[in-house]
């Protein structure tokens, strides 16, 4: 699915287009100079149709890699399997030790099995070569890691510059109209939430790419204040779910 020139929609699960297994976070495909990226890899499950929707949105570009934006098993999932593919998986430093060793219960997936989240017999399967943006290069340019821990400790969002326009792959930090998603985790930190939003603000980005949801395309300020304007009267933004 085109949403411009720069980004594709290519997977999405029941909490967003339905392109992709239903257990799938959103995935986009960013298109830089010189090739591609994946901005989360879905849940691994009926991994086919995914790859089957990035190849045709590649249209003969080269895939340079996939970035995770936290270790959820919707967004981060999918990692092996793109790896045995050839594609190489960045996230930050936090994500990438999770990923690598898979531990259910550190991942939260023991809990979100328990809770019906994930179908029974569900398996998050590791990789242990997830680079850092460090090693991959990521430090500066055009697509670099912003560091928002809140809705887990360990999430990241992407900013993404092409054509004038700064794209953020916010995963589960923001959603349309301000909204967000704190779950029960034990890592969940509405403060840290707060000042990842604020940073989020700093880095003025002009279009957000949610993990669920609607993509927005225009004025994302607007979408960033609604957050920040719930914690400023002394509540909590609206939630996603």
């Amino acid at each position: 699915m085109r949403l411009d020139a720069a980004v594709d929609l290519v997977g999405g699960g029941r909490l967003g287009p339905g392109l992709s297994n239903a257990y799938d976070g959103n995935v986009y495909l960013l298109r830089g100079d010189g090739g591609a990226w994946l901005a989360d890899t879905g849940s691994g499950l009926d991994q086919g149709v995914l790859l089957a929707r990035v190849e045709e949105a590649l249209g003969g570009l080269p895939l340079l890699g996939a970035l995770v934006t936290h270790a959820h098993a919707d967004h981060a999932g999918g990692a092996a399997g793109l790896a045995a593919n050839g594609t190489a998986i960045v996230a930050g430093p936090l994500t990438a030790e999770l990923v690598r060793a898979a531990d259910p219960g550190q991942l939260g997936l023991t809990a979100a099995l328990r809770a019906g989240i994930y179908p029974a017999g569900y398996r998050f399967a590791p990789y242990p070569g997830v680079l850092t943006p460090a090693e991959a290069g990521l430090e500066e340019g055009p697509l670099r890691a912003l560091p928002t821990p809140g809705h887990s400790a360990d999430h990241t969002a992407w900013l993404f510059t092409a054509g004038g326009t700064t794209y953020a792959c916010t995963g589960d930090l923001l959603f349309s109209r301000g909204r967000i998603v704190l779950p029960g985790a034990g890592d969940a930190d509405v403060q840290a939430l707060r000042r990842s939003l604020e940073r989020l603000r700093a880095a003025r980005p002009d279009v957000l790419l949610p993990g669920h949801g609607t993509p927005v395309m225009s004025d994302a300020t607007w979408h960033i204040e609604q957050a920040l304007s719930a914690f400023e009267l002394g509540r909590l933004p609206g939630s996603f779910h």
